[in-house]
């Protein structure tokens, strides 16, 4: 690989894919979630919002068939010219079901199935296919393109489409269809709420925002023949295969959406090309869903039928327990300790890792976490075990550092890393001395504590730590809670001297933590005020470093400066559960053996589930 085609040194790279997923809305993961699954993605999902069917799963930032037993976890390799390819299907364990039928429910009724135009359209991913997919493990691998290279300085891409693929009503799937889907959600009369998305093809933006003398035909993708793609970039951009995996890079069938306009995606009239197709949409009360036997991989995907009924999450609950329903995402955390007590419903709870972190952040130009010797007293002043336990009911785990467990460079807390963050009250006191707030006393008027609404686990936490904060340090601080969108713009305007906020990973790198929400030089600006100039230096030079020993190193003392200065309090991870019917199995997993339900960026579950006789 060119040095030329490590993306992840070059902070101006980094900081361009950051703006890419900010357009599909920087909190997608929650948003997805929150809106009916992954992220609706609070999510994958916020952002991963409207659109996802699982935690989304932004927030944003995915499965081929079957895979192959867990491997040993590794470091992540970059985005390369030559893909893995997709793995082979694996038997199930039992006598599989004559009727091979998964139900899962859809929280509110899809506005479409047009992920073309709107990736939070609310329909299910399963029936588009991009020209790459996720794995389990966030890796990018081959799907409706068997492969893909770079020019010198990838600043152009050539995608190579397989020739045994084809849209549920035949027609083979083209290069010419992801070049017209790809310029119809740039087009402006198509007005594509996330159209941004692409803006790294060559004269994207200008085409989409209507700059003078830029046409359709300027914009910089184009089949050089049937199954040969040409993506010219703006510039050099080494990620981009991460982003035609995304499901913002769908296509969309031309003969129907012609045909037929804002109705194509209606059940009687949709062509799909990925591994499901709709076959029926009964408005605001079911979903179906049935293998694409022309989809080039239906062989190694033993589900035949998804259906999908509309039911709130208020009453989602009574729907599994009824066997309406196979799979319960996100289940009501008041009935948690219901479930996990209860014979039956235990035996088929599931927990999964949301892959994002929430912290703490006091803003240095404020008083008083301008002194370091208060920002150390909070970090001590602190259980976190407590908060795991009690408060959120063990559904999280405790978070020491910024990236998530599970996810690729994850820094295991060491002794000097648990010194730095230890729940320790007589420690957190001594911090105080010399300082003007010695006795916890003296303490600025008005002080507060500052989130959006996110939901009751976040509100709980946030209360639980300003007791905390209280009965250790003598701090008083109003709990705020802010409309998510006004409060998010004052974060970025380092308008909130301390905020309680969470980072759901949008890719699976630490330049996504780590770099890209605390480097202080980034372009397009700094979603946090502390800055500091060796931390800076490290995270930048670890997302060149291509031996991983090294890279870890680079960004384990990058870490510790952060902790020491603390600059954030890192409290939890948190997970969500959900309930799955014993008889569904081949759940996909990640290296870790994590169970990983569809988010915003994993979205092929329906292709590993096989359902049981019972």
């Amino acid at each position: 690989m060119s040095d030329k085609l490590r993306w992840w040194e070059d902070p101006e790279q980094v900081a361009l894919l950051w703006k890419r997923f900010q357009v599909v809305g920087m909190d997608r993961r929650e948003f997805i979630r929150i809106v009916g699954a992954v992220g609706g993605t609070t999510g994958a999902a916020l952002a991963a919002a409207a659109c996802q069917r699982g935690p989304e799963a932004t927030p944003t930032p995915v499965a081929a068939v079957t895979p192959p037993p867990v491997p040993t976890p590794t470091p992540p390799r970059a985005v390369g010219p030559t893909p893995t390819a997709a793995p082979a299907p694996t038997p199930a364990e039992g006598e599989l079901a004559a009727d091979q039928v998964f139900r899962t429910n859809l929280e509110r009724d899809p506005q479409s199935f047009d992920f073309n135009r709107d990736l939070y359209c609310g329909g299910d991913e399963s029936t588009f296919a991009m020209l790459g997919m996720f794995t389990p493990d966030l890796e990018v691998v081959p799907d409706i393109a068997e492969r893909w290279e770079p020019n010198q300085d990838a600043s152009v891409w050539t995608f190579y489409i397989r020739k045994d693929s084809y849209w549920s009503n035949g027609d083979p799937v083209t290069a010419h269809d992801y070049e017209w889907s790809w310029k119809r959600q740039l087009d402006p009369a198509t007005a594509a709420p996330y159209a941004g998305f692409l803006y790294d093809i060559k004269n994207a933006e200008a085409f989409n925002t209507q700059k003078p003398g830029v046409t359709r035909d300027d914009v910089g993708v184009k089949a050089l023949d049937d199954y040969t793609l040409q993506v010219t970039l703006e510039g050099p951009r080494g990620y981009f295969p991460i982003l035609a995996a995304y499901i913002a890079a769908a296509p969309a069938h031309r003969p129907s959406v012609e045909k037929y306009g804002d109705k194509w995606t209606e059940a009687e009239n949709i062509v799909c090309n990925g591994p499901f197709k709709l076959v029926r949409w009964e408005h605001d009360k079911i979903v179906v869903l049935e293998k694409n036997e022309k989809y080039w991989n239906a062989k190694n995907i033993t589900l035949q039928r998804v259906e999908r009924p509309i039911i709130p999450s208020e009453a989602v609950l009574q729907a599994y327990e009824n066997n309406e329903i196979d799979w319960m995402w996100r289940g009501p955390l008041g009935q948690l300790e219901r479930i996990r007590s209860d014979p039956k419903l235990s035996k088929e709870y599931h927990q999964f890792n949301l892959f994002g972190t929430w912290y703490l952040v006091p803003d240095p130009k404020f008083e008083p976490y301008n002194l370091k010797e208060v920002r150390r007293a909070m970090a001590h002043a602190i259980d976190r075990e407590t908060i795991v336990k009690q408060v959120l009911k063990g559904l999280a785990t405790v978070a020491y550092t910024f990236t998530p467990p599970g996810m690729p460079y994850y820094i295991e807390p060491d002794d000097k890393i648990r010194e730095l963050t230890e729940y320790n009250p007589d420690k957190a006191r001594q911090w105080l001395k010399g300082t003007p707030y010695e006795g916890g006393k003296n303490w600025p008027k008005g002080l507060t504590l500052t989130h959006r609404e996110e939901g009751d686990a976040p509100k709980a936490a946030a209360a639980a730590i300003i007791q905390m904060l209280k009965e250790v340090l003598g701090m008083e601080l109003e709990h705020i809670i802010g409309e998510p969108r006004e409060t998010y713009e004052r974060m970025w305007k380092h308008e909130i001297p301390l905020m309680w906020v969470r980072w759901y990973v949008d890719y699976p790198d630490p330049a996504n933590t780590l770099f890209q929400v605390w480097y202080s030089k980034a372009p397009t600006g700094r979603r946090h005020e502390w800055s500091n100039e060796e931390f800076d230096r490290l995270t930048l030079q670890a997302n060149g470093e291509q031996d991983p020993k090294k890279r870890y190193e680079l960004y384990y003392k990058a870490q510790l400066i952060q902790l020491e200065e603390a600059a954030a309090i890192y409290v939890y991870n948190p997970w969500s559960y959900g309930l799955m019917k014993p008889w569904v199995t081949n759940l996909p997993r990640n290296r870790n053996g994590d169970f990983m339900p569809a988010w915003n960026i994993f979205t092929r579950d329906y292709d590993y589930y096989k359902i049981l006789k019972h």
